[in-house]
C-alpha cells in the first residue's frame, strides 16, 4: 500500500485544511465525470480511500501510529498498544517484562498478564484458542459520505451511497486461500512462544488461527475479505444537514469466522438549492410579484415542498417583504419549520412614489391586456 500522505501529496505534518484543499484538488482533477484519462478512476478511489483516512483527525492518529496496520478490518488499537507495551517492558521492570521481576501469569506480587486485557480476555489477544479455530471478531465499523439532494433533506427520502468496505473475497470465496494445513511456525496451536523470558503471544505468521494455506489467496492476502464496491440505498430521515451522520447497524465490515457486522456511519452532505435558502427547520422563497400586485395587493400562486398554495400580497407590499407560509418548510419528526416568501416586486427604476401611484392605473390596464407571467420559471 502507498503511503496516504503521498498519495495526496501532503507533508505528514500537514494541517486538516491543506489535506483538505490537496483531497479537493486531485478529486476534480481525477473524478471519471471529468477526465477520461486512462487509470483516473482507481487514481480518484485511492485518493478518496486515503482522504477517508488522513482527513479524519481519529483514523488519521492511528494510521499515524500503527501504519496500514490501522486500516485492517477488526483493528483493536488497544490491545495493539498493550502488545507494544507489553513486549517493550514496563516502567520499573529490569529490562523488560513486568515490575519487580514477578511471574506475567501471577505471583511474585508482579502485573498479572490477564490484567492486560478487560475481564482477563487472554483469549482476544492470543486470537482464540489453538487447533485452528480462530476468534470470532465483529467487523469493522466504516465511515462514509452521502451526498443528499436539498429536497431529500427538507421532506426525507432513499439516496444511493456508493461504499467501498470489506467484503467475502470473491476470488477464494472468504477461505483466503487453498490447502488449509496446521501452520508451521507455531505447529497449529496459534500462540508461540516469544523470547527468552517464555512470554507466549499470537502467532505472527498465521495471526492467532494456527492455520495456514497452501496456496494463499494474493486477492485478500490470506484474510478472506477484500475491498468491494457497492452501492447501499439509505433512508434520509426529514431535517438531515450538512455534518450531521447517521448510523447504519450492520452495515459495515463483515465480522470475522461468523461474527457479527460492524456499522456504517455516514457523514452528510447536504446540496443548496438554487431558490430556496434553510434556517434551521425554516426556509426562505423570494417570490417575483408584478408592480399592479405590489401596489394594489391580490392572490398568487407559489409552490412549497409539498403542495402549492395561494397567498394573499397585501397592498403596497414593499420589496423583501415577507410572508409566513406555516407549516411548508422542513418536515422534521419533531415538527414541521414554516416556508417563508420574500415578495420582490418587478419594478421600473428610478420612478418616485408619486409617479407609481399615478401609474397604478396603466398597470392594472396592462395587466388586463396580457402581463408576460413573472413566476413561470418558479420551479422547485
Amino acid at each position: 500500500m502507498r503511503d496516504l500522505y503521498t498519495v495526496l501529496g501532503v507533508a505528514k505534518n500537514a494541517d486538516q485544511a491543506s489535506i483538505k484543499k490537496a483531497f479537493k484538488t486531485l478529486a476534480r482533477k481525477y473524478h471519471p465525470d471529468v477526465t477520461k484519462e486512462p487509470g483516473a478512476e482507481e487514481k480518484f478511489k485511492e485518493i478518496a480511500g486515503a482522504y477517508e483516512v488522513i482527513g479524519d483527525e481519529q483514523k488519521r492518529a492511528l494510521y499515524d501510529e500503527f501504519g496500514e496496520n490501522s486500516l485492517r478490518p477488526g483493528f483493536n488499537a488497544e490491545q495493539a498498544r498493550a502488545y507494544k507495551n507489553f513486549a517493550g517492558g514496563f516502567p520499573g521492570g529490569n529490562g523488560g517484562g513486568f515490575p519487580g521481576g514477578g511471574n506475567p501469569f501471577g505471583g511474585g506480587g508482579g502485573v498479572r498478564f490477564e490484567d492486560l486485557f478487560a475481564g482477563g480476555d487472554m483469549g482476544s489477544f492470543f486470537g482464540g484458542g489453538g487447533g485452528g479455530r480462530g476468534r470470532v471478531t465483529k467487523g469493522a465499523d466504516i465511515e462514509g459520505r452521502a451526498r443528499v439532494p436539498f429536497m431529500v433533506a427538507v421532506k426525507g427520502g432513499e439516496v444511493q451511497v456508493p461504499l467501498r468496505r470489506p467484503a467475502h473475497c470473491s476470488a477464494c470465496g472468504g477461505e483466503g486461500g487453498t490447502g488449509q494445513r496446521p501452520c508451521r511456525a507455531c505447529a497449529g496451536k496459534g500462540r508461540k512462544n516469544m523470547g527468552q523470558r517464555g512470554l507466549i503471544m499470537a502467532c505472527d505468521e498465521c495471526g492467532g488461527t494456527g492455520v495456514e494455506f497452501a496456496n494463499t489467496c494474493v486477492a485478500c492476502d490470506g484474510t478472506g475479505r477484500a475491498q468491494s464496491d457497492q452501492k447501499l440505498t439509505v433512508r434520509i430521515p426529514a431535517g438531515a444537514e450538512t455534518g450531521k451522520s447517521i448510523r447504519l447497524k450492520g452495515q459495515g465490515g463483515e465480522g470475522v469466522r461468523g461474527g457479527p457486522a460492524g456499522d456504517l456511519v455516514l457523514n452528510l452532505e447536504v446540496d443548496e438549492h438554487p431558490l430556496l435558502r434553510r434556517k434551521g427547520k425554516d426556509l426562505e422563497l423570494e417570490v417575483p410579484i408584478s408592480l399592479s400586485e405590489a401596489l394594489g395587493g391580490g392572490s398568487v400562486e407559489v409552490p412549497t415542498p409539498t403542495t402549492p398554495v395561494r397567498v394573499k400580497i397585501p397592498k403596497g407590499a414593499a420589496n423583501g417583504a415577507r410572508l409566513r407560509v406555516p407549516g411548508r418548510g422542513v418536515q422534521a419528526r419533531e415538527g414541521a419549520g414554516d416556508l417563508y416568501l420574500i415578495l420582490r416586486p418587478v419594478i421600473p427604476s428610478g420612478l418616485t412614489e408619486e409617479a407609481l401611484l399615478d401609474a397604478l392605473p396603466l398597470a392594472q390596464k396592462l395587466d388586463a391586456l396580457g402581463n408576460p407571467e413573472l413566476r413561470a420559471g418558479l420551479q422547485l
